[in-house]
């Protein structure tokens, strides 16, 4: 199954006096566990720009998912792919109990994308806001028509693009508030 872990672990020997060689560290590396795997991502167009490399459906863990409020049961592929740039992306739903019955009430939106901060904040920039995210350069921004919020930072191949958003009609959590909090766990997760 795609979601157990692997962990490669590699040890590093060195000689002691005795010519004996010692083992004098260990690094471990994983994959994360995803309990709902999808589909591998479109076929990017091979004109414009480089293809998206970075896949968040593959590589963004379920703890990663919980910690950022949503259900990692509602994994769905979420790409966006056009002749100039791609979104690579995955989508998760944030459930409550509304009068009895669970329900999605917001969800997330996490893309790797080959399209620039800079060009972000071009194409945004009636409300775009510069903030920073674990270090990153990032973006903040909002679209009247969208009960929901942007963050875009620097990422693995140009920017990741996260967006969340909630029926405001079905619960009082609003994900606006939370955007940027999202985006910094989001952001642990990344490839430094």
């Amino acid at each position: 199954m795609l979601a157990a872990v692997v962990a490669l672990t590699l040890v590093a020997c060195t000689e002691n006096a005795d010519g004996a060689d010692t083992p004098v560290s260990t690094a471990t590396s994983s994959i994360p566990s995803v309990a709902v795997p999808v589909g591998n991502a479109p076929t990017q167009p091979s004109r414009g720009r480089t293809a998206v490399g970075y896949d968040p459906c593959a590589s963004l863990g379920d703890s990663v998912v919980v910690q950022s409020g949503f259900d990692p049961q509602t994994r769905a592929r979420a790409d966006l792919i056009f002749d100039e740039y791609a979104f690579i992306g995955c989508e998760f739903d944030r459930k409550e109990s509304v009068r009895g019955k669970t329900l999605a009430v917001g969800s997330m939106t996490v893309s790797s994308t080959n399209i620039g901060l800079d060009e972000f904040r071009q194409r945004e920039s009636k409300t775009a806001r510069p903030i920073k995210v674990g270090g990153r350069d990032a973006i903040t921004y909002s679209r009247p028509s969208d009960e929901g919020c942007f963050v875009v930072m620097t990422g693995p191949d140009a920017t990741i693009d996260i967006h969340v958003s909630s029926t405001l009609a079905l619960t009082s959590w609003n994900a606006c508030d939370h955007s940027v909090q999202i985006a910094e766990t989001i952001e642990a997760a990344l490839p430094k």
